[in-house]
């Protein structure tokens, strides 16, 4: 399955070329009303009764809602016209006129203008013959011959059964006012009603009907209010969260009530605690969490309370995981579905990875090997919302958004991943978010700008082809791995930026090297620890890919990998080099202006070139020892291999670090440039090593009290021709100094 079943859903909607909206049109839609941040609903108080035989609902709404804006005379509420509104009043008793705006929608003229904070009470009832729209937003159908109501109302349904806020069919939507809710529902006493929150209480009303009232402290979302009423069997198992319990109901067709089918259902009880070490506590734990039975073939989160058709293990983690995602945290916008299908699809690879007796992170690798997607070609954020299809694409906002999570996790690691949720719950709880929000706060748990992951992962299409070749060769006594690597995915996807883990098998083992990838073809020389026998690039598929393959090795640039002096290194007076050598990753056709060594104040340095292609070495020979100055070495990229004539790629991510070697960054062209020191000869620098310290100190005290003759390595250090207290007195007042 997709996870809860509405990507399939969908796309039969899509083949069949049913409409699952309206027939307004959307260019009137928005005329004339007030903004959708006009206004702040606090709290609805819906009750309904539904008639199974004759499939209507009888309701009352009073909605509560808080004015943000000066002088609001209007607002806007969502209600099929198949509806009839009998009565429309404010705070009580004031009646109110209300216009149809649209086949999905109303506006109620208010008794006068309100001010910010200011707040009104607007109740509204309604009649008429339920219209079910979408997945099944209203269904009036049966269970092994029984009376079966339920409601899905994601993502714009809600409007077919009850009047509320919401963002209009086809439109991307405003997720982020959310309210409190009591819900009660009439029904034949036969049945029993299900709800979001907990039962406040049973009322047996005349005429066989029992009204059950539901009631939830948590703001909901519009879409994930629901009900269903149906025969059930009913029992509760409670989970134990360390400082409380908290009721776990289950409502089950007494058709499928078996134990079996009990015992899958109680896996969401383990899944809590589970989850609950990965995400923090379960967000409703002072109301339920619920699964019922109903009539769609998936499942889908109604906040507090699942309604699911089956008894699938990876479905009921799912739409465990959408109560943190998706419930507590939901989406802003439609554009941002994948922020609720994307997590919980990874849930599921998370409780593989965390359940009880899991042999780890395996099992999510193997889980999300299952969820790679048919088709690249497009984007996980959502362009178009008017698509049912395309908001709950299997490919796009399941599949390939749960990747960018998998993804994620490895490019800044498990700690600032599961941090970053943390955070980003933190700072949504109760509330809505974008895509923005999310990466911002990946960003800054992280450390680093995330912008180019989610351009490339969730705003941008596509995936990358890999084909890479590798080499392996022993140069100056250490072993190093040539390796190549392109991206030959359809141009365009555009290139991909990420690093990417490099397996490489030696006699000794197995090591494992990070190399950072962002370009159509890029080359790396990497030092190992002894000679390659295999190589797999990305071993542990984390990367998304539309491919890996080893096509063979393909030649690349040269690169410096070794270099004496090295990058940084200093040099005590009497220790200054008399030659440079330089070695590179393969044979190259060296020539004298091909390289460049300057001091800083004596300037540049003559050589002679010599040149060792067995060992790829060029010697510089500076003909005596190269006086106290900074020394800046450039080796141009006027250099090329000597086979292909490929230019040097010399660049040093800092050229005074030896760890800067090998060179590179994986593209022909760069100079090298590196810097290297030779100290002046300071006072109490006996031994001219660059700095004053204990061997200095332990060759003064050697020949202290040294008749005439002695010389500055004997410790004579000011010069008199014997080594004495004025001496030592210059060496302490030097101590621990480095000489410039």
């Amino acid at each position: 399955t997709d996870g809860c079943g509405k990507a399939a859903a969908a796309r039969r909607i899509d083949a069949a070329k049913l409409d699952p909206w309206s027939n307004e049109d959307p260019s009137v839609r928005e005329l004339l009303r007030e903004a959708f941040d006009d206004t702040d609903v606090l709290h609805y108080d819906l009750e309904i009764e539904i008639d199974p035989n004759h499939q209507t609902i009888d309701g009352v709404n009073t909605i509560t809602v808080r004015s943000l804006v000066p002088g609001l005379t209007e607002f806007t509420f969502r209600l099929r016209d198949n509806f009839t509104i009998t009565s429309a009043t404010i705070n009580g008793g004031t009646p109110v006129t209300i216009t149809n705006v649209s086949t999905t929608t109303r506006t109620a003229t208010l008794d006068r203008a309100y001010d910010p904070n200011e707040t009104f009470d607007l109740t509204i009832a309604y009649n008429g013959v339920a219209v079910s729209r979408g997945f099944g937003s209203i269904e009036f159908t049966t269970q092994n011959g029984l009376p079966l109501i339920s409601t899905l109302s994601e993502p714009y349904y809600a409007y077919t059964w009850w009047p509320c806020k919401d963002g209009d069919v086809g439109d991307a939507g405003d997720n982020a006012d959310k309210a409190t809710i009591d819900i009660a529902i009439i029904a034949p006493n036969s049945l029993r009603s299900v709800s979001n929150g907990v039962l406040a209480g049973v009322d047996h009303l005349s005429g066989g009907r029992d009204r059950y009232r539901w009631s939830t402290n948590y703001p909901i979302a519009t879409y994930l209010v629901c009900f269903s009423s149906s025969v059930y069997n009913t029992w509760t198992v409670n989970y134990d969260y360390g400082s409380g319990t908290m009721p776990v109901e289950f409502n089950i067709f007494p058709a499928d009530d078996t134990s079996g089918n009990r015992a899958a259902w109680e896996k969401c009880v383990t899944m809590l605690g589970t989850l609950a070490g990965v995400y923090g506590e379960y967000p409703f734990v002072n109301e339920k969490y619920g699964m019922y039975q109903f009539g769609f073939g998936g499942g889908m989160e109604h906040q507090t309370n699942t309604g699911q058709g089956g008894f699938w293990e990876d479905v009921t983690a799912h739409e465990l995981g959408h109560q943190w995602w998706g419930d507590d945290v939901t989406c802003r916008t439609w554009h941002d579905i994948w922020l609720n299908e994307g997590f919980a699809t990874y849930t599921v690879a998370l409780w593989r990875e965390f359940k009880p007796g899991s042999s780890g992170i395996d099992q999510a690798h193997a889980y999300m090997a299952t969820r790679v997607p048919s088709s690249m070609n497009d984007s996980v954020y959502v362009y178009d919302t008017s698509s049912i299809g395309r908001i709950f694409s299997s490919n796009f906002s399941y599949k390939k958004a749960s990747w960018v999570l998998h993804q994620l996790r490895h490019v800044i690691g498990d700690t600032a991943f599961f941090d970053t949720l943390a955070a980003y719950r933190a700072a949504f709880s109760g509330s809505a978010a974008t895509t923005d929000d999310f990466a911002a706060i990946a960003s800054s748990v992280a450390g680093q700008d995330l912008t180019w992951f989610f351009n490339e992962w969730v705003y941008g299409i596509g995936a990358p082809t890999y084909e890479y070749g590798w080499q392996t060769e022993n140069i100056g006594g250490q072993d190093y791995l040539r390796l190549s690597v392109s991206q030959v995915q359809t141009a365009g996807y555009g290139v991909y930026q990420m690093p990417i883990d490099v397996k490489v098998t030696t006699a000794g083992g197995d090591e494992t090297i990070v190399i950072w990838n962002d370009d159509w073809s890029e080359h790396y020389v990497l030092p190992i620890s002894a000679a390659a026998t295999a190589v797999v690039l990305d071993p542990d598929d984390w990367i998304l890919t539309e491919g890996k393959t080893d096509v063979g090795y393909v030649a690349g640039p040269p690169a410096i990998v070794q270099a004496s002096p090295a990058p940084g290194e200093s040099f005590g007076f009497l220790a200054s080099p008399t030659a440079m050598t330089i070695t590179f990753s393969e044979d190259v056709a060296a020539a004298s202006e091909d390289f460049d060594v300057t001091g800083a104040t004596t300037g540049p340095a003559a050589f002679t070139l010599s040149y060792d292609s067995g060992s790829y070495t060029a010697t510089l020979d500076f003909g005596g020892a190269l006086p106290a100055d900074q020394y800046t070495v450039t080796v141009s990229d006027s250099l090329v291999s000597a086979g292909a004539s490929i230019a040097l790629d010399g660049e040093l991510a800092d050229g005074q670090d030896p760890n800067s070697l090998p060179s590179g960054e994986g593209q022909p062209g760069g100079s090298a440039v590196m810097q290297f020191h030779v100290a002046t000869w300071c006072d109490g620098d006996v031994n001219g090593d660059g700095g004053v310290d204990l061997t200095d100190l332990a060759i003064v005290l050697a020949n202290f009290d040294t008749a005439s003759g002695a010389t500055r390595v004997d410790g004579d250090i000011d010069g008199d021709g014997d080594v004495d207290l004025a001496d030592l007195a210059i060496l302490l007042a030097n101590y621990d100094s480095v000489c410039p």
